[in-house]
């Protein structure tokens, strides 16, 4: 089960105990070295009622755990252990049991927004309720936004004397009426836990009573609540604890990551600490690129016997915007070449934009939407008729429920219990038969979405189903396709989708694609000529993640001859 286990993986395996770090390079083994860790201690774990929780930032990254241990180890893990996410874990044993406690609402919380649906308060655009779902309170007890999207602010933050503006402050009442209601959002949970733990130390005591081991897989991720949530923990007695990431692989700031605090407990339990530096993905000629970018002390090493000595050199190439498809071509000549088949699981083409993914699939590029505020179920309702035509019928069946509750009630949100007392009041087949049947009655997804609308509010009045569905005053033209379509590859011959949504996999050969400056306005050729490295900018994270994917070919295509120069002194001289 444990062969293939390296020396510095094995004494983190069989050894390791007490609070320690592991500070793993890309393509390091550190999910299998964790789901090796937790299938030998569950094999030799003796309390039937104390567990070991592991936790990750996504639920990626944990199933990509459970899968290892369920495939590969053999293993299955079950009560008294718990595997999830950080915030998961948080909702399950602080926040829903113990959040009416601080909140004033003197029920059990409902969480609304991201990812447990969609918030559609607000009947205009400058009714601060519909901020609800996109802002929170940082533990310095500022009012915050929890989105990647700032275009959905049309205000200033601050004051130019640094005060928090008026309409911040509208926003922090909208924020206090809600939570009397009993509504959160995931980034209002991890705050009031927080303060729970502060306020009644026995809550956290219990937990690690109950979960005397602590595993926190990409803990470069954890935001500064969350990480305090943790240190509540250690203070209330936790003593074993291990962190597993990689600071220079943090890519999501927008929503609070932290990695300094991944650093400072690296340092802080340095003597207990451990580094895996062999890369046993890529080819060396591939890690002697992506070291050049990173902050580490030390480089990766190439150590798989199948493409460590692969004889290509990463390539630079410049594109113009009307030219795209000819490197795309010359990406793909390039794998047949090197006899690597493209197909979905081994091509990916990859980007920090999704402008970029518009020119590939020859798509116009625009920044607005069609959605009134206060009406948002109508885009629940066109989206679920669009993948009910595609085949994903469950997810259409869960968006348009909710949509029609929401409209028809005239409901900001539609919770789980909200759900069950609305199926209860009908009954299971009467329920399932009426959803079914306006599925049905919705016109097919097809011309504009303004004909749509108008369409469907007729169609479903005549069936007496009353439905006030409103766009944006002055709404412009916008397909289905435009609106809803989503390109992972399945349809082409390789794998597209931003650097985001591949961190964490695996290809044979990548083409990124960035553009002159990343999201948050910095010129990558700026940030590498004044010798910036991964810790300095996110941004560079980014494009580092995008670079540390491939195993044996990774073209990286920028839209100048003066960013390809730049590009090239920084990499490959």
């Amino acid at each position: 089960m444990f062969e293939s286990l390296s020396t510095v993986q094995r004494s983190i395996v069989f050894e390791k105990n007490g609070r320690f770090v592991v500070r793993a390079c890309p393509g390091s083994g550190k999910t299998y070295t964790t789901a090796a860790r937790l299938a030998y201690r569950i094999q030799n774990w003796s309390s039937p009622c104390k567990g070991i929780a592991v936790l990750s930032f996504t639920n990626v990254a944990w199933k990509e755990i459970q899968k290892m241990l369920d495939g590969r180890l053999g293993i299955t893990i079950n009560y008294p252990h718990h595997l999830g996410t950080l915030d998961s874990f948080i909702n399950k044993y602080i926040f829903l049991p113990f959040g009416h406690l601080i909140m004033g609402c003197g029920k059990r919380p409902t969480l609304v927004g991201e990812p447990h649906g969609t918030w559609s308060a607000g009947k205009h655009d400058y009714d601060y309720d519909r901020y609800f779902d996109c802002t929170s309170i940082s533990v310095n007890d500022e009012t915050i936004p929890t989105t990647a999207d700032l275009t959905r602010f049309h205000f200033k933050w601050r004051n130019k004397d640094g005060s928090e503006s008026g309409h911040v402050a509208r926003i922090r009442e909208a924020k206090v009426k809600y939570w009397g209601q009993g509504y959160a959002t995931q980034a209002d949970a991890n705050y009031f836990s927080y303060k729970l733990l502060e306020k009644y130390p026995n809550i956290a005591r219990s937990i690690a009573m109950r979960f005397p081991e602590l595993v926190i897989d990409e803990a470069q991720d954890t935001s500064e609540i969350q990480m305090r949530i943790i240190d509540k923990l250690i203070f209330n007695s936790l003593e074993n604890v291990m962190l597993v990431g990689d600071p220079d692989q943090a890519i999501f700031e927008w929503n609070d990551a932290r990695p300094d605090l991944f650093l400072e407990k690296y340092y802080l339990w340095e003597e207990n600490s451990v580094i895996l530096d062999e890369n046993r993905r890529s080819s060396q000629k591939i890690c002697n690129v992506t070291n050049k970018l990173t902050s580490r002390a030390y480089p990766s090493v190439a150590v798989s016997e199948s493409v460590k000595d692969f004889e290509h050199v990463p390539v630079i190439v410049c594109y113009k915007q009307d030219g795209i498809h000819t490197i795309l071509d010359n990406f793909l000549r390039l794998c047949e070449k090197h006899q690597v088949e493209v197909n979905p699981e081994n091509v990916a083409v990859i980007f920090r934009s999704k402008s970029i993914q518009n020119l590939i699939q020859e798509q116009p590029e625009r920044m607005d939407d069609p959605w009134a505020v206060g009406n948002y179920f109508v885009r629940d309702l066109a989206k679920g008729k669009y993948l009910a035509t595609k085949g994903n019928i469950s997810e259409a069946y869960r968006l348009v429920e909710r949509a029609v509750f929401k409209g028809l009630f005239k409901r900001s949100f539609c919770s789980a219990s909200d759900l069950e007392a609305w199926v209860s009041s009908k009954g299971f087949v009467r329920h399932r038969k009426d959803i079914t049947s306006i599925m049905a009655y919705l016109p097919a997804p097809t011309g504009d979405i303004n004909n749509w609308v108008r369409k469907a509010e007729r169609i479903l009045r005549a069936n007496n189903i009353s439905l006030q569905m409103t766009l944006k005053r002055d709404c412009g033209e916008y397909s289905f396709e435009e609106l809803f379509k989503t390109t992972t590859g399945d349809s082409l011959r390789f794998r597209l989708g931003t650097v985001h949504t591949v961190k964490g996999e695996t290809f044979e050969a990548v083409l990124l694609v960035l553009k002159e400056k990343g999201a948050q306005g910095s010129f990558y050729r700026t940030m590498l000529t004044q010798g910036k490295k991964t810790y300095d900018d996110e941004e560079l994270r980014i494009a580092y993640v995008g670079m540390t994917r491939p195993r044996k070919l990774l073209v990286l295509a920028v839209p100048s001859d003066q960013s390809k120069a730049v590009w090239e002194q920084r990499l490959l001289q």
